[in-house]
């Protein structure tokens, strides 16, 4: 096979002025993915404490198989909707490695608005869902929400792609043996039906 050889001139000013603004852009994303998987107010995670409860990125650590890649979903998913309360969409999804084997996780945030569904966090739950359906990835539900945060409840069930369409994946799923594990921590009333198998 023949080596292809780079014909980028990196003393070039083109390609100095692209790579300091390319590398400004960089750091600005890794700043506001950090701040939304990380950072909320400090009642939240006060909250979490009192109640006991792991952050869902250490019930995440303790899951996944130790040394392994994450590869997680629409991370900034949100962040400027609802007036910036919600990051990430309330909610981590992503594919993993469980038991040497990956797998599709959909794990709620219950630092953020006790892991409340809006719905963008149903589309980001419904997309984890078609690509575990497309992919026939065996799906972990770690499931700890209030359930549909109730101001915007009127958008998390109606139409194709939202709350239904959860349900419906969960039932293709299970309809092409594809095996799901709900994990519930706290109340969490939409793991009801994912229990029910």
């Amino acid at each position: 096979m023949r080596r292809i050889e780079s014909q980028i001139d990196t003393n070039a000013p083109d390609y100095k002025a692209n790579f300091a603004a390319m590398s400004a852009r960089l750091k600005e994303f890794h700043t506001r993915q950090h701040a939304a998987r990380f950072e909320r107010p400090q009642r939240d995670n006060d909250r979490l404490a009192r109640q006991n409860k792991l952050g869902v990125r250490e019930r995440l650590k303790l899951l996944l198989d130790p040394g392994t890649p994450f590869l997680e979903f629409s991370t900034l998913a949100a962040c400027r909707e609802y007036d910036g309360a919600v990051p990430g969409a309330a909610v981590v999804t992503g594919i993993g490695i469980v038991q040497g084997r990956e797998v599709a996780i959909h794990a709620n945030d219950a630092s953020v608005k006790g892991g409340a569904w809006y719905p963008l966090t149903v589309k980001k739950i419904v997309r984890l869902l078609d690509v575990a359906l497309e992919n026939r990835l065996p799906v972990i539900h770690i499931c700890d929400s209030a359930g549909g945060f109730l101001p915007l409840q009127h958008g998390v069930f109606p139409d194709r792609y939202l709350g239904g369409r959860v349900f419906r994946n969960q039932v293709k799923l299970s309809q092409a043996n594809i095996p799901q594990i709900a994990v519930v921590g706290g109340i969490a009333p939409q793991a009801a039906p994912m229990c029910q198998r």
